[in-house]
Formats: structure tokens, sequence, C-alpha cells
């Protein structure tokens, strides 16, 4: 699946709504309402049937035949972090917070790639954009690892793979950016009218979805897509919803995204896909990409079309609406 389209020659990926006043309170509530399919601590149920057992247990008094109970204290379940739970915490968060104000979506993002084994190219980007003007600025902050010495030597003599146009800030005008999502090129005009209904988004991700891809994954994938882009707090609430209801999710309740913020990680079942968000806020942190290098296939004239890569990872750094700064 080619998860990236970018009209007009211009591979920049769509930006993000800012997720703003959200509160702790939020995750703590909805993290207390325990999933279907959670399963009770072996350590409770034996205390609650010990409890059980003692309640019903009765002392006589030497004097009296009236009986009295013991009094006990009722063992209160301590909450279960998982990702559905997560998830749909994220989902509350994002229905309770008021649209963003602005003229132009702006995204500050720092991209990581790995364009041969055991070497890795990050760069931050910038964008603002309305559907069609706006600026993108110049590409900072280009960093190259190295696994090791051999790494280093090899990706020099290949020329440098990776690196990105160091080019200077300059504007759009008059341009249309479209992003693959599966069969579909959408825009971000297109993105803003993402239904929040759930049976209509999950016609709508039906229907782009590639014939014989694995529904999970591409939802998973999907989402880094609109999670990040201008869509409506209530469809990207709705999304939220959809991939809680997966099975195979697996929460890393003490991971960290690329540029070391501390997140709880949400990965598909297959691996592939893995969502960072903030376990205070429900932000979106970052998407990871692990699963196999794309191939690249024929695109539409006029267009660009950038095939997934084993390693690939965004960290969103400031995203949501904006004026154009001067």
């Amino acid at each position: 699946m080619i998860d990236d389209l970018v009209r007009s020659l211009r591979p920049d990926d769509v930006t993000e709504e800012s997720y703003q006043a959200r509160r702790a309170d939020d995750l703590t509530r909805a993290f207390a309402e325990q999933p279907a399919r959670r399963r009770r601590s072996p350590l409770l149920a034996a205390s609650g049937l010990l409890a059980a057992a003692a309640a019903a247990f009765v002392v006589f008094a030497p004097s009296t035949t009236v009986p009295v109970k013991i009094p006990l204290e009722t063992p209160v379940a301590t909450p279960v972090l998982t990702a559905r739970s997560v998830l749909l915490a994220g989902a509350e968060t994002l229905e309770r917070t008021p649209a963003g104000k602005g003229t132009y979506w702006h995204e500050k993002v720092r991209t990581f790639t790995s364009p041969l084994d055991g070497v890795v190219v990050a760069s931050t980007g910038e964008t603002w954009y309305d559907g069609r003007d706006g600026k993108i600025g110049a590409t900072r902050d280009v960093k190259t690892t190295f696994a090791d010495e051999r790494a280093e030597k090899v990706w020099r003599a290949k020329g440098r793979p990776g690196l990105p146009d160091a080019g200077a800030e300059r504007s759009f005008e008059g341009m249309v950016l479209a992003w693959g999502i599966g069969t579909k090129q959408v825009r971000q005009a297109d993105l803003k009218k993402l239904p929040a209904d759930r049976a209509a988004l999950q016609k709508w991700l039906d229907e782009a979805r590639p014939t014989g891809e694995d529904a999970g994954s591409f939802t998973f994938a999907a989402a880094r897509h609109v999670l990040t882009s201008p869509a409506s707090n209530a469809a990207r609430a709705t999304l939220l919803r959809i991939l809680a209801d997966q099975d195979g999710l697996r929460l890393d309740d003490d991971a960290t995204d690329p540029v070391g913020r501390p997140g709880l990680a949400i990965t598909d079942a297959t691996g592939d896909h893995t969502l960072v968000v903030d376990p205070a806020t429900a932000k979106l942190l970052a998407y990871v990409y692990d699963g196999p290098d794309e191939r690249q296939v024929d695109s539409p004239p006029g267009t660009t079309m950038i095939p997934a890569r084993h390693g690939t990872a965004y960290a969103y750094l400031e995203t949501g609406w904006a004026d154009l700064p001067r």
C-alpha cells in the first residue's frame, strides 16, 4: 500500500490539528471504564471470594444470641491501562476539545528515514497550508546517525542517500496537495469533510482499502494521515474508536517517541504500525512504520508517489490552525 501521494511534485506530509485543552482527568475517567475483554486479576478474584466467605461468618457473644457480622473493607480494583482504554480516552478528549482557529494548517515535524541498513537520517520541516496557498520553511537540523563505522562507509560510498533537499524557505502559490490514502487521492478539503458517523467513516475506509490488504493494518496506516490532518475532532474521535475495537493491539506503557518524549505506544496486530501518544493529554506524538519496504509504482502525471520504507518515523512537534507568519 502506497500511503503518500503529493500533487504537483510536492512530497510534503499533511499536518495535524493541535490537541489543546486536554485534561488528565479525562484519561483517568475513561481508563476506569473496564474493557469488555479484560480478564479479572486472579488475586482480586480470590480476595473477593475470601471477603464473601468472611462476610457470612457470624460471631455470637457469650451472653446473647444476637448474631453480629464482622465489618469488612470492600477491595477496590485498580484500573488497568490497555491499548483500548488509551484509544477510547483519546476519543473522549477529542470530542471535548474546541476547534482551533486560524487560516492555515500549520505543522512542524521531525522525520526519520532509514535509506540503508544501520543509517538513520533525521530532519525537521515546517509548513502552513490553506488548501491552495501557503508557505514551506527551509529544512533544518539535518542529522545522520550510524549503527557502526561500516554503515557510515557504505552510506558515503553510495553517495549519501536519504539526505533531504536543503532548499530555502518558499511559498505555495496556487498549488493543490493530495495525499494517497489507499486508493483515494485526498485533498485538504476532503479531509475536512470526513464523516463523524461511525458507519459512514467505516464505509469510507473500506472503499479506500486496496483489495486484499488487511483491514486492521490499513486502518492503522490511514490513521496517521487522518489524525494529523484538519479533519474534525468528531471524525478523528470516531477513527480512534474504530481502532480501539481491533483485536491484537499491543501497549507499551513505558515508551518514548523518536525525539525522546515519554508516551504510550500502541502497535497493531501486524507489528507494522505504531502510534505514540501522550499519556496525560492523548496527543499524538509520533507514528512509526516497521513494515517491509513498499515498492515504487507508476503514478498519475503531475504526481509523486512516495512508498513507505521500514524504519520511517514522524515526530509531531507543533501542529494546528495558525496564521501565516510574516
